[in-house]
């Protein structure tokens, strides 16, 4: 399908870039941030690749992928300066391959015949897969694990996909899907909208020490 391999090599630039200014924002060398918009950019889809059962991931065997990432990288080296916000970028970067890959990963898993749940599994892993490696590389906790409305978007893109696939245009049914994520994504990050997450009280008695720790909800806001 044409449509959806442009929108993948769309998804594999916006990831590029965003391994990028992840990379220059932790002051890497130009080497470490090629390394780190490589493995962004073609994480999910090696990923993907391998858990719907394909002999060899397809960012082995087409160099366009490889030509991508080098060329988003080059370019995004030379405007970086330009960039005022630069987490804001990427951000929206992030999001944008989030969306992208989440919809084609799901739409390749369903070719390959997986069930429901093997479908979204696959595009969720996918979808999330190069923002955890590339996260982990630079020694941050990766936004799925940080209470952020991650992981969510691309569950929700993933099954709508799904439920359209029989019944809508699948080049409508693509747009439809990533806008859908994209802007779960961007709006939980504007509103600062997260999951609640645990953490511990601790109530002292009248000595000055701790008695008792109480498990609460609590928002961590961005």
């Amino acid at each position: 399908m044409l449509v959806l391999s442009i929108v993948d090599i769309i998804g594999t630039v916006a990831f590029a870039v965003s391994g990028v200014l992840v990379g220059i924002r932790n002051k890497l060398d130009l080497f470490g941030v090629y390394v780190l918009a490589m493995i962004t950019a073609s994480g999910g889809g090696i990923i993907r690749d391998v858990v719907i059962g394909r002999n060899i991931p397809v960012f082995f065997t087409e160099w366009k992928y490889f030509a991508a990432i080098t060329a988003s990288m080059a370019v995004t080296c030379v405007l970086y300066k330009f960039v005022n916000r630069i987490i804001s970028v990427i951000i929206l970067f992030d999001a944008i391959g989030l969306g992208v890959f989440t919809v084609t990963a799901t739409y390749r898993a369903i070719e390959y015949g997986l069930p429901l749940l093997g479908v979204v599994f696959a595009g969720v892993i996918t979808g999330v897969g190069g923002g955890i490696l590339r996260d982990i590389l630079v020694n941050e906790i990766p936004l799925i694990f940080r209470s952020e409305i991650y992981a969510i978007p691309s569950i929700i893109g993933s099954v709508l996909f799904y439920l359209f696939y029989d019944n809508v245009n699948i080049n409508v049914n693509t747009y439809i899907c990533i806008a859908v994520v994209l802007s779960i994504r961007m709006i939980s990050v504007k509103f600062g909208l997260n999951l609640p997450i645990l953490s511990k009280s601790e109530h002292r008695g009248s000595d000055g020490r701790s008695d008792r720790r109480n498990f609460r909800f609590k928002n961590n806001n961005l």
